[in-house]
């Protein structure tokens, strides 16, 4: 059974272990992430406790098969006059390979809702790239609906 939790600080090396594994998928891919540094393991410990410490701001879980940690999800807090108060965005979701395509992801965000919700979020959003098809079939078949926009970075 699956199940979503707000992370906690005993998860760090899970959590770190996870976004290590995602941040590897995503570079393996000829796209948009390709020209970011590595994050060294300390300075994924260091974000990890810095959001931990700001839940107002950043939002943390880990998602379990068991007692097994096998993804998870990293959100933010934004206020939005669009969407008439506090938004949550989610900036990364993540599940390990051999867990995808059998509904855990559903389950997961179908629990993002219902948090998003209870905490009296207005809007939950989002950004997918173009060269992540199997994300966008995704989050079109849980009902999400995809905007033209453009996506504007610059590291600092």
């Amino acid at each position: 059974m699956i199940k979503l939790r707000l992370c906690e600080a005993a998860d760090r090396e899970q959590w770190v272990r996870l976004n290590r594994a995602f941040m590897e998928w995503e570079l393996a891919d000829e796209g948009f992430w390709n020209d970011v540094q590595k994050t060294d393991d300390e300075a994924f410990a260091r974000i990890f406790h810095e959001a931990l410490e700001h839940p107002e701001l950043s939002t943390l879980f880990m998602v379990e098969e068991g007692d097994k940690a096998i993804g998870f999800a990293n959100l933010m807090t934004i206020f939005s006059v669009w969407a008439g108060g506090k938004a949550l965005i989610l900036d990364d979701l993540f599940l390990l390979e051999e867990y995808r395509g059998k509904g855990y992801g559903r389950a997961v965000m179908e629990a993002i809702e219902a948090h998003a919700g209870q905490a009296g979020y207005k809007r939950l959003q989002f950004q997918s790239e173009f060269s992540n098809p199997k994300a966008h079939d995704f989050y079109t078949h849980l009902g999400y609906e995809s905007e033209e926009m453009h996506f504007y970075v610059k590291y600092l």
